[in-house]
């Protein structure tokens, strides 16, 4: 096998990447995604402004490129006084490296800086593992970047894809010596042959990537163990002082700059408050005083407070999010992320790469406890966005060279299992992530068919609408079949496909009644998760009929509550060939 060949094929991915990052026009998708208008206003605010402070100016300045208003914006107040002004309530560091992108290119300039940053990543971290893993390396990285969601996170303007690209990186400088394998002690780059300076700015760099890394998100802190854990045995103690330096000055100069400007060390600290549309934006259409109001009525929003980490075990939630975490239909790693498991395939022990995979457990395990209900990056995430920085631990896992034919296999094999669950990204990159009819673009079907519903995540609305309470049964629904009504009092059927409901009671619920308003089906059709019993027609022409239920998909607590609540599946279909529900049809549900 030629050894330029693996390099070609990874080369021309990512060239596509370019191009596509190129191309697309985010001004044309219906909106923002979560956090993005936050990192573009304080993005363009340092391209224009050269600061951190939000003005009228900087809405102004949105509302011109993009034409529309920044839904979703996330602001602090400087040190608890609204009257010193309002900074943008996100990490500077992403918008730092998207200023210089969006000040030439406002509006397609952020998925093209993605773009270029994870190209840079994945050809120096494919350099790195050929140390390694041998010439195959490249296509290892080609399978690990394009059959996992990496790649889509390039269209999107949120920090996880940067702060995958840093650790990476970091990884990449950690692993990048030349390998001497000693029995006693591993030794991969001999510093007596290396200058000084260059060993030290090497670890010092290693330091700095990951001190971003966790100033942005402290829950990364365990991937700095592997690190330090990476440096030469037998010159460890100036690679941990070039390494503790590094990330300490950058440490020392962030926690500076945001104490001077924010007012607090974080900005996850002080008074936070996210502005849409319907609340109003500050300095544009709400009074004078608006946000220390806000803050009086809901609170200030913070990470930085005892209320973060008064969560509390639960050992049947904790059971369920695991499933979730390793299968879930829109958030599993083993689904969206599968080539990790070509690292596994590849492990070698030495260099501390054990450590890599205690610092994904406990970094995993501190959003799975922290955050019980929203492990996974919550609203519009394209799969598990916060295991997103994690991913690269499994790159550098690999470290045994295996026969060429056994690694092509390998690539291959990995990229023909994600197929089915990443066609719809493979298809459209660079879409909006949720579907015309409300769902996730990123589920595939076979994803929606075979894979478990995260009943735990309080953040995920597959449906496009919120859950609602019908005379005390909570019910969401997982098919864009299935709407609540404005008013939250009942659902509308609508369409010919097939209505999934997911509905909670306190109790074990052995019966239920659902009720159509009139014009009404006279039966249903492809019911599952419940047996029809009678059906009664009222005076008034509704149809109400009697459910049997099977026994419960889940038993756990809920977002809302500690004491556990009981789940059960819901699955139907309105008979179109009935005229009287040929348009759709509204119903209630009600326990017996």
């Amino acid at each position: 096998m030629k050894t330029s060949a693996p390099w070609a094929v990874l080369g021309l991915l990512l060239l596509a990447l370019l191009v596509a990052s190129a191309a697309v026009d985010r001004g044309q998708w219906p909106g923002l995604v979560g956090d993005e208008a936050t990192y573009l206003l304080q993005a363009e605010s340092l391209a224009w402004d050269g600061d951190l402070l939000y003005e009228r100016g900087d809405y102004d300045r949105f509302l011109k490129h993009w034409k529309r208003k920044p839904e979703g914006l996330i602001l602090q107040s400087r040190g608890g006084d609204p009257d010193r002004g309002l900074t943008f309530g996100k990490p500077v560091f992403y918008s730092l490296y998207l200023a210089p992108f969006l000040r030439i290119a406002p509006v397609r300039g952020a998925p093209f800086a993605n773009a270029l940053l994870l190209a840079l990543t994945a050809l120096m971290a494919a350099h790195t593992l050929s140390r390694r893993i041998g010439p195959v390396a490249p296509l290892f990285i080609a399978a690990l970047v394009f059959a996992s969601v990496t790649f889509a996170h390039v269209f999107w303007a949120h920090q996880d894809l940067f702060l995958m690209c840093l650790v990476a990186l970091a990884f990449s400088l950690a692993y990048g010596g030349a390998q001497h394998r000693v029995r006693l002690t591993e030794i991969f780059e001999d510093a007596r042959t290396i200058p000084p300076i260059r060993f030290a700015a090497r670890w010092a760099g290693v330091g700095t990537l990951l001190a971003v890394v966790v100033l942005a998100r402290p829950f990364y802190a365990p991937l700095l163990l592997p690190a330090a854990l990476a440096i030469p045995v037998n010159n460890r103690r100036r690679g941990l002082l070039a390494w503790a330096v590094g990330g300490a000055l950058l440490l020392l100069l962030a926690i500076g700059l945001n104490l001077a400007v924010r007012g607090t060390w974080s900005s996850y600290g002080g008074d936070r408050q996210g502005f849409y549309s319907y609340t109003g934006f500050p300095k544009v259409d709400l009074p004078e005083g608006s946000f220390e109001e806000k803050v009086r009525q809901r609170g200030g929003a913070s990470w930085l407070r005892a209320q973060t980490f008064a969560v509390g075990f639960d050992h049947r939630q904790t059971g369920w999010n695991l499933v979730y975490f390793f299968l879930g239909r829109h958030v599993g790693i083993l689904v969206y992320f599968l080539p990790l498991l070509l690292g596994l395939a590849a492990f070698r022990p030495g260099e501390g790469r054990r450590a890599l995979l205690l610092a994904v457990a406990l970094s995993a395990a501190a959003f799975l406890f922290l955050k019980p209900t929203n492990f996974y990056g919550g609203g519009d995430a394209l799969a598990n966005r916060y295991f997103l920085p994690l991913y690269p631990a499994f790159w550098f896992l690999a470290a045994r060279a295996r026969p060429v034919v056994w690694s092509l296999a390998a690539a291959l094999a990995a990229a023909l299992a994600a197929a089915p669950f990443l066609l719809p990204l493979w298809t459209d990159p660079a879409g909006f992530p949720r579907t015309s009819e409300g769902g996730y673009r990123h589920v595939s079907s076979v994803a929606r068919r075979w894979l478990p519903y995260e009943t735990t995540q309080s953040h995920l609305k597959p449906s496009g609408g919120e859950d609602v309470d019908l005379n005390g049964v909570w019910v969401k629904s997982l098919s864009p079949e299935i709407k609540a009504l404005p008013d939250g009092k009942a659902l509308r059927y609508s369409g010919d496909g097939l209505g999934e409901l997911l509905i909670g009671f306190p109790r074990p619920l052995q019966e239920l009644d659902i009720e159509f308003r009139s014009p009404a089906p006279a039966r249903l059709g492809d019911i599952s998760g419940a047996a029809l019993g009678t059906t009664v027609i009222t005076p008034g022409g509704a149809t109400r009929m009697q459910l049997r239920l099977r026994k419960p998909r889940a038993r756990h607590r809920m977002w809302w509550t500690d004491k556990d609540v009981y789940l059960y599946s819901l699955n139907f279909r309105l008979p179109v060939e009935d005229p009287a529900v040929r348009d759709g049809a509204t119903f209630e549900l009600r326990p017996r």
